[in-house]
């Protein structure tokens, strides 16, 4: 076994280091094991008194037995957001199987309606229906979410004072227990750091995974000051099988090794995983507990990365971010494309298409003859052209 090369994984876009201490053992296959997998590793959960296991879930359980599913295995953080279609609900109904005590509980205010003039009582009224769906007299954590993003407003959004008075009020009330925020957006390590220095924050959730860098700086300052920490968009475009030729019978191993990955850099408490039926959350922890990877493992990535690496569009990257003379939403439309290519969410991905406003979209990319938002992207990636697919297949006609 050895430790990645951090090295190596710099030359092809990322940058964290994985940690050595237990071997774990290769991929198996893993519907054939007469005892399902499960979390394997608890870790401190920043101040909270936590022990929350290396891999939480995200939202994407449709059915209540899930859920429950899940938290036999082991599994004891669960996200969710109002926004997130019925998901709130789907969680609501299982406290009667589930203890509710025993679970980490984190919900996030709808961002289209927080902004930087959002009132006290409005944000308290927002939260009390979030309790409501989920059935619930309080969540451990409830967030601002989407900051760094430009769609819902620049910094001035976390620093409405009105945001934490009604923080104050909440845990006064004990409605809630620890303040967060999380986001993968272009401006995210300003607004992550701002709230932060600030001491606003005692959760945060950031988009981050083996082909991103850059974060180790902030994620310090933050376990520097007992936050705790949670990655999300941890699988990249990965799917069940990219038609790769080098990953043939090998898709399992490698949808793994992305998740070992982020396992074995230690910067984060856990990372949330969309799982959303039982082979998926057989097969994500089956490598619960690693801390290296090993040579299989390196092989798998370098492939993914080779393929994928010029195609993604990495969270909380801003090397486009004001390039564009039109200011087409570039970090926007090309995630509503994996959504719609890699996540299987093709209605959900031509809506959000739908909703930008027309100067934001890729309509006119096609007609650029200065394509500036390629010159300026870090990874080379033919943003360009991605554009002009995205809205061929986004536009609703």
């Amino acid at each position: 076994m050895k430790s990645i090369s951090r090295r190596k994984f710099f030359k092809t876009g990322t940058a964290v280091a994985a940690g050595c201490a237990i071997p774990a053992s290769k991929s198996s296959s893993l519907l054939k094991q007469d005892t399902p997998p499960r979390i394997k590793r608890y870790k401190p959960f920043g101040k909270t008194g936590w022990d929350i296991g290396d891999i939480s879930a995200g939202a994407g359980q449709s059915e209540p037995s899930l859920v429950q599913y899940q938290y036999e295995r082991g599994i004891n953080l669960f996200d969710t957001a109002r926004q997130y279609g019925d998901h709130e609900l789907t969680l609501g109904k299982v406290w009667e199987k589930i203890p509710r005590e025993k679970v980490f509980l984190v919900s996030k205010w709808d961002p289209s309606k927080l902004n930087k003039d959002s009132k006290k009582a409005d944000i308290l009224t927002w939260l009390d229906e979030s309790l409501e769906r989920l059935q619930t007299t309080y969540v451990d954590c409830m967030m601002i979410h989407g900051i760094g993003h430009p769609m819902f407003g620049d910094i001035t959004l976390i620093q409405n004072p009105e945001i934490y008075e009604a923080y104050d009020e909440a845990k006064r009330l004990g409605k809630i227990r620890f303040t967060g925020a999380s986001g993968c957006g272009p401006k995210i390590m300003e607004e992550m750091e701002w709230g932060i220095d600030n001491n606003r924050f005692e959760v945060v959730l950031i988009g981050a995974n083996f082909l991103t860098f850059g974060l180790e700086p902030l994620l310090k300052k933050a376990r520097d000051k007992g936050i705790a920490t949670i990655a999300m968009k941890t699988m990249t475009i990965y799917k069940s099988d990219l038609n790769i030729a080098g990953l043939k019978d090998k898709n399992t191993n490698a949808r793994q090794a992305v998740i070992k990955y982020m396992l074995g850099s230690d910067l984060f408490d856990t990372m949330i995983i969309g799982q959303r039926n039982y082979e998926q959350v057989n097969e994500y922890l089956s490598v619960s507990g690693t801390t290296t990877l090993d040579e299989d493992d390196d092989g798998l990535l370098e492939t993914l990365s080779a393929v994928i690496g010029t195609k993604y569009c990495r969270p909380g990257c801003d090397g486009c971010y004001g390039a564009c003379p039109n200011d087409v939403r570039v970090w926007d439309i090309l995630r509503y494309k994996m959504y719609f290519e890699n996540y299987g969410n093709e209605k959900y991905a031509m809506e959000k298409y739908k909703q930008l406003p027309q100067i934001n979209s890729a309509a006119g990319c096609a007609d650029c003859n200065s394509a500036e938002c390629e010159k300026a992207c870090t990874y080379r990636i033919p943003v360009q052209r991605l554009l002009n697919d995205a809205h061929n297949v986004l536009t609703i006609t």
